[in-house]
């Protein structure tokens, strides 16, 4: 058997082997179950049989986990301090020294490494240099390289303790403990993100509910949205931005978004104000196809001039609501058309029925004048109609048939009733056709103590409007007569004179006094019957 010529050392200069037997059972850091199966026979280079441990996960000469949950678990657990019965000693100038377990308790932040038989300062060993403040000033032998002076570890200890390296390291350690990890503080800064996003949205939300309720208080009236010029400095800037100027010295929160707001997007420019109203239209459109979606409907149409001089239809749905358990007519549109023939009537219907998907078999009438080109059966609007569904109905307009026949049968063939509403149509013309004749009349009508009626022309078309002509000259009968009398008098003009001695002649006639007390309840209970 071969014997090794290099020198026998004194087997009382050897470290203690590390054995099973001398890790306390009662150590902080205890040996993981089945480390007995994993301590193995081998033989050095002696020949003597020793056991060698694998080494320990949590000691400090294995590398810092690179993943950051596992980095945090690591320094959760604090510093890896194992507790054997016999530390390895160590000849220092002929005394064994070894490391001492009561060194845990005067530094809690050391550590050791049973398989090397070094110690470690955990907070420098996992921070060392990672926060910059230590560069050029970390201790090695206490972070990478450890530490095995044990002569000198007590000193060696306090004056390491008190090194800014430790200190810095120390209070890194402190503050990732305390810091949250980098995907809740992500999650957290992007809930902070939205948040601030939603009020921000919930703002400019409350921002454009103003500014619509504005445009449709402008569209229920009619109003004019626009002025002349809509510059800072003008006085009037049109009804929109003069609303809008006073909402804003009650209301904090828009008057906050003119103060604090991009100046590019006070959404008040006219290209909004113009979207605004097309939105509007678009919502009120879907509402109204939704609600008439699959039902039966009728349609009612009349084309009359504007004061442009453009030919408009007039476009009306009548339909049964479901919800309230009554008819409803809406009003659509006012559609320019270029000619009055029949067919050009019937495409502009047609593509207002495409664009409510109102289906033709659910288009049970329609109802227009009695005008050849609407009520034509043979090449009229109507016979169109009957051409995409042969059971739709027609029906000639109430309102006109009734206009028809008092027309007719009061208005012409009645020559009392004739005369009669001619003398009512001048009186209004002698009287408001003058700002001085109508003060005589006001004037008049204060000293008799008769509170003034506004007299009204008689039109050809509405009824409601002669009636309350009639009911005007009934009510200031006196006074008109006492007015008229006193202009013709203190005229200068030999034809208003004329014109008044006439109108009185006719007012005291028995047919004008007949003609108005009988049709003055007559135009009354037509009135009411016609709304």
């Amino acid at each position: 058997m071969l014997v090794s010529d290099k020198a026998v050392p004194n087997p009382d200069d050897l470290p203690v082997p590390l054995h099973e037997d001398n890790i306390s059972k009662h150590s902080e850091y205890p040996m993981p179950e089945g480390i007995s199966s994993l301590m193995k026979n081998s033989n050095d280079s002696l020949g003597h049989n020793k056991m060698v441990p694998d080494i320990h996960p949590e000691d400090p000469k294995n590398s810092i986990p690179k993943n950051q949950i596992e980095f945090r678990q690591r320094l959760l657990k604090g510093p890896f301090q194992p507790v054997l019965d016999i530390f390895p000693r160590t000849s220092f100038s002929g005394v064994k020294r070894s490391f001492q377990k009561s060194w845990y308790q005067q530094f809690t932040w050391l550590e050791y490494s049973p398989k090397d038989d070094l110690a470690f300062c955990f907070p420098c060993r996992m921070f060392s240099g990672s926060t910059g403040l230590n560069i050029g000033q970390s201790e090695l032998v206490y972070s990478k390289i450890g530490f095995k002076n044990w002569k000198a570890s007590t000193s060696k200890f306090s004056a390491h303790e008190k090194s800014k390296n430790h200190l810095n390291s120390s209070t890194s350690l402190t503050n990732f403990l305390s810091s949250k990890p980098i995907d809740e503080v992500i999650d957290d800064q992007r809930k902070n993100i939205n948040s601030v996003k939603e009020l921000t949205r919930q703002k400019n939300r409350e921002i454009m509910r103003r500014l619509i309720d504005i445009t449709v208080c402008l569209g229920i009236g009619g109003k004019p949205f626009r002025g002349h010029t809509e510059s800072k400095n003008d006085v009037h800037k049109g009804l929109f931005l003069d609303i809008v100027c006073l909402l804003r010295k009650y209301d904090p929160i828009f008057n906050e978004h003119f103060l604090s707001g991009p100046k590019n997007a006070l959404y008040t420019s006219n290209h909004i104000q113009n979207d605004l109203i097309s939105s509007i239209n678009q919502v009120i459109k879907r509402q109204l196809k939704d609600a008439i979606l699959n039902e039966k409907v009728s349609l009612i149409a009349d084309e009359t001039s504007d004061i442009g001089h453009h030919e408009q239809l007039s476009i009306v749905i009548r339909y049964f609501n479901k919800h309230t358990n009554c008819t409803v007519e809406q009003f659509i549109c006012l559609k320019r058309i270029t000619s009055v023939d029949a067919q050009s009537i019937f495409s502009s219907l047609h593509d207002i029925i495409q664009e409510y998907s109102i289906k033709w078999e659910n288009i049970v009438s329609v109802c227009f004048d009695g005008a050849s080109t609407m009520s034509g059966c043979t090449n009229g609007v109507q016979a169109k109609f009957k051409e995409k569904n042969s059971n739709t109905f027609f029906v000639h307009c109430y309102g006109h048939c009734l206009n028809l026949v008092l027309v007719d049968s009061v208005g012409r063939n009645n020559r009392t009733t004739f005369d009669f509403f001619g003398n009512i149509q001048l009186i209004y013309n002698f009287i408001e056709d003058s700002c001085v004749r109508h003060a005589v009349l006001e004037k008049i009508a204060n000293s008799v103590n008769i509170k003034l009626k506004t007299l009204k022309s008689v039109s050809t078309t509405r009824w409601a409007c002669r009636y309350e002509a009639v009911s005007a000259v009934k009510v200031n009968y006196s006074a008109l007569l006492i007015a008229i009398n006193e202009i013709s008098e203190s005229t200068r003009h030999a034809d208003i004179r004329a014109k008044g001695l006439g109108i009185i002649y006719q007012m005291k006639t028995f047919e004008f006094v007949f003609a108005l007390e009988m049709l003055e309840p007559i135009l009354c209970s037509i009135l009411k019957q016609f709304s």
